[in-house]
């Protein structure tokens, strides 16, 4: 499988820092406790080269302690591969198309997938 981006109206793919932070809340409402079946910020995290537990709020009402998601996005933006589209392709990877969706339409870009032969 291979990955092509195609923009649309000249948007460029940004760094994952630059995600608004409406947006990576909204990312986490989604992620961080995802629907029975669904796959949520933990599968994220793997997909994202992750092994280990990210600290969060997950199931807790405390407000002092930030969401898996966003912790695992803000940890994840200090690597070289912390980009938009790289976020994207995480997401499709992990089935998550609806994330996906959400992005793409924040930066006006859609990634397809396609096979090819090498």
């Amino acid at each position: 499988k291979q990955w092509y981006q195609r923009r649309v109206r000249g948007a460029e793919l940004e760094h994952v820092s630059e995600i608004n932070p409406e947006i990576k809340m909204e990312l986490a409402r989604m992620l961080d406790e995802p629907s029975r079946g669904g796959k949520g910020w933990r599968e994220l995290a793997n997909e994202l080269g992750y092994q280990y537990e990210i600290k969060g709020r997950a199931g807790s009402d405390n407000p002092y302690l930030v969401s898996p998601t966003v912790s695992l996005l803000n940890r994840w933006q200090f690597t070289n591969t912390a980009t938009v589209e790289n976020l994207l392709k995480s997401l499709y990877s992990i089935e998550r198309s609806d994330c996906a969706c959400l992005l793409e339409a924040k930066y006006n870009v859609i990634l397809i997938e396609c096979l090819t032969t090498v």
